[in-house]
């Protein structure tokens, strides 16, 4: 993941934080460690609400880099980060 100059300042979650937004309604994802509310980036989702949505909720890094997003997909996710995950819990 890109370096973040304001990591420090971005709020903390842990992931059963994270896992209360399992639905269309407050959609959240963690990718390397940064949690991002995708519930707006649903509809536009180029493979589909549903594959965010089955993994809404949850740390979604292997998923995410198995399916060989692009450079701008990566630059997009800037847009949905709301935080990152308490440092206990980070595992990239």
């Amino acid at each position: 993941m890109d370096a973040r100059t304001s990591d420090s300042a971005l709020p903390q979650y842990t992931l059963e934080e994270v896992a209360d937004h399992w639905e269309a309604k407050s959609c959240w994802i963690v990718l390397f460690n940064h949690v991002y509310d995708v519930t707006e980036f649903l509809r536009k989702h180029p493979g589909g609400a549903e594959i965010l949505l089955e993994h809404a909720g949850k740390d979604s890094t292997y998923a995410f880099q198995s399916k060989g997003h692009s450079d701008k997909a990566y630059k997009l996710l800037e847009k949905y980060c709301i935080g990152q995950l308490v440092l206990c819990e980070r595992i990239y």
